[in-house]
């Protein structure tokens, strides 16, 4: 009798593909990522096409099958990295994917520091980077905005002030929307560790954050397009190893900036949709030359604030079609009061408010704020960062 195949006994890896139409396997146990127990494995749909003819009888003749539809998701939880500056394996390679941004900044003792200007000798940090101000009990997060060859801008100030002239700026990794460099990925998924399907040259068509909700953990969905997937009778590669992931912070002391200005809220939401544009190709045996492009990108802000009867400002801002900053970050606290580790910060330095209807939470009225952030000089639309 065989073996039964049992779903939570899958795993899948994630690794950068360098060449089109070639598969590329998993390396060691790190190329595996954490997915939810949601996810389902990747399926290849085929067009049937049917074939009409005059053949003295009204039965169907043998059906052809056309190109090949590989598609599928990979739902993950939003969780942060062990390693200061660093992402977790289950984000790494598909924001790199989906974003094709990456940059990676050190650690930095400043010599001089205000609420909103941070000075060193020198620096490597850039603008759109989330760093995190470890001031002695009184850890805050802010974006870049402007940089000099010694010093580093906020955008709005720090919450407790100015901190110590010899304060330290953690190293960060930042991922933000830079398509040229994105990269394509192979993955090996292991179906209940019995079936092997391995699946080549897949782009990101959409990424999702969801979840983040007052006392709750988060979760982002990766849904993508393929080429190719076979399927064999293998088990995984190698054993899985996670060390390099944190647990998922839950949204406690999660807050939300709106134009430098702190917003009292109850959850938010965030989606990137990637245009993409196939490459058939009647030359190869899957109909296509290898992973489809990314053709446009579009990001999708959302929220429920609270109203507030004194100000009308993101309605101000809605009526007029100005711009406004979206900020916010997550983290899971340490021991120390004020303190806190293994943080992920998003920043969109400018958007239009598209939507303002009234909504509830609870009994209060809120605000359902949705907000389309936009590129303002290139490669500047959203940054997420891990710090």
């Amino acid at each position: 009798m065989a073996d039964d195949v049992i779903l939570n006994e899958s795993s899948v890896a994630m690794v950068v593909q360098s060449t089109a139409l070639t598969y590329a396997a998993p390396s060691s146990g790190t190329d595996y990522i954490q997915v939810t127990s949601e996810a389902k494995p990747f399926s290849k749909n085929r067009e049937a096409i049917e074939r009409d003819t005059l053949s003295g009888t009204v039965e169907t003749e043998a059906t052809r099958v056309g190109i090949p539809e590989v598609s599928g998701s990979i739902p993950i939880e939003l969780l942060a990295s062990a390693t200061a500056g660093s992402a977790p394996q289950n984000a790494d390679v598909q924001l790199r994917a989906m974003l094709g941004g990456k940059k990676t900044e050190a650690t930095k003792t400043a010599t001089a520091a205000t609420s909103t200007v941070i000075t060193f000798a020198s620096h490597s940090f850039t603008v759109g980077s989330c760093v995190k101000v470890l001031e002695s009990g009184a850890h805050e997060i802010r974006p870049i905005s402007a940089v000099t060859a010694t010093t580093i801008t906020f955008p709005f100030a720090l919450d407790n002030g100015a901190p110590s002239s010899t304060v330290v700026v953690e190293a960060v990794t930042t991922y933000y929307s830079d398509t040229t460099s994105a990269v394509n990925l192979s993955c090996e998924w292991n179906v209940g560790n019995e079936i092997q399907q391995q699946i080549t040259d897949l782009t990101p068509a959409s990424m999702t954050l969801s979840g983040w909700e007052a006392g709750k953990p988060a979760a982002l969905e990766f849904s993508y397009e393929g080429v190719g997937l076979e399927r064999s009778n293998a088990s995984q590669s190698y054993t899985p190893d996670f060390t390099a992931d944190a647990e998922p912070p839950v949204a406690l002391s999660a807050c939300l900036w709106l134009n430098g200005s702190s917003t009292s809220y109850n959850e938010l939401g965030l989606s990137i949709e990637n245009e993409l544009a196939p490459k058939p190709d009647a030359c190869q045996a899957n109909g296509k030359a290898g992973s489809p492009r990314i053709k446009k990108q579009k990001c999708s802000f959302n929220a429920n604030v609270y109203a507030d009867d004194t100000l009308l400002t993101t309605w101000d801002l809605y009526n007029d079609n100005n711009d406004i900053s979206v900020f916010y970050y997550i983290y899971n606290p340490s021991a120390t009061a004020g303190e806190f580790d293994e943080a992920i910060a998003f920043w969109m330095p400018q958007g239009r408010v598209t939507a303002h209807p009234f909504g509830e939470i609870e009994g209060f009225v809120s605000d359902e704020i949705v907000i389309q952030p936009h590129q303002s000089s290139g490669n500047d639309s959203i940054f997420i960062s891990y710090v």
